[in-house]
């Protein structure tokens, strides 16, 4: 309880009230605040997220001294869908430096760059290269990184949230909207950078800017395929 002096003189009694008003503000402000009070609230993407790893995509040819047969060709176009998808990094191509034969190892190998450049990948993107296997029979290897999303595991720990008398986000909480994402993503690449934008269509810009100077409708025009009516029922 706060009690104040009264005084005879008015001003001495108004600076003594202003006074003891200003202490209790004080005292309100640094009073402690409730546990969790000024808590920043927990987001989804804060207890879970998505990881972005790279993992080898891999295609091994077999040596032969005809070349690049058909089976090969239809795992070398699969291969550059995959790698088109993926980005379109580098293509590291490997000759085995132990083959039985270096001469066809390395005839092999330009055979694969040569089919890779007419599917569509720059010779800018191919990498050469030379591992040693310790298998004279061993293949040319074909390869690029390939981004992928690890994705958290929902399935279990989950808390009894009808015996709780908390209002905190529950364990779980993000877990499952994270996941989601993560499956849905067409290129795991954009968690880690956003795509580059593509360029505007002039041409339609022009258009709408001249339609509109003109005090003409810009919008499309109305496509009669794209009209529908709703049926209705009929009384009896």
């Amino acid at each position: 309880m706060i009690l104040f002096a009264v005084s005879r003189r008015p001003g001495r009694a108004f600076g003594a009230v202003a006074a003891l008003a200003l202490a209790g503000l004080a005292g309100c402000a640094s009073a402690p605040t409730p546990d969790g009070f000024n808590k920043k609230p927990v987001l989804p993407t804060e207890n879970y997220s998505a990881k972005v790893v790279e993992t080898p995509d891999q295609v091994a040819l077999a040596v032969h001294v005809e070349g690049v047969s058909a089976a090969q060709q239809a795992a070398l176009a699969a291969f550059v869908d995959r790698w088109r998808s993926g980005g379109g990094g580098a293509v590291v191509l490997k000759t085995p430096t132990d083959a039985a034969s270096a001469d066809q190892a390395r005839a092999m190998t330009y055979a694969v760059q040569s089919q890779l450049e007419m599917m569509g990948v720059p010779s800018d993107r191919i990498q050469l290269a030379a591992y040693v296997s310790g298998d004279p029979k061993t293949p040319v290897l074909v390869s690029f990184e390939r981004a992928s999303v690890t994705t958290p595991d929902c399935r279990g720990g989950w808390d009894n949230m009808t015996s709780t008398m908390s209002n905190e986000p529950y364990k779980h909480f993000g877990c499952a909207l994270t996941a989601n994402i993560a499956a849905q993503i067409a290129d795991p690449r954009d968690l880690v950078n956003p795509p580059a934008l593509a360029p505007g269509d002039n041409t339609r810009r022009q258009v709408v800017l001249g339609k509109y100077r003109e005090g003409k409708t810009t919008a499309s025009e109305k496509d009669d395929q794209a009209s529908g009516a709703v049926s209705s029922a009929v009384k009896q």
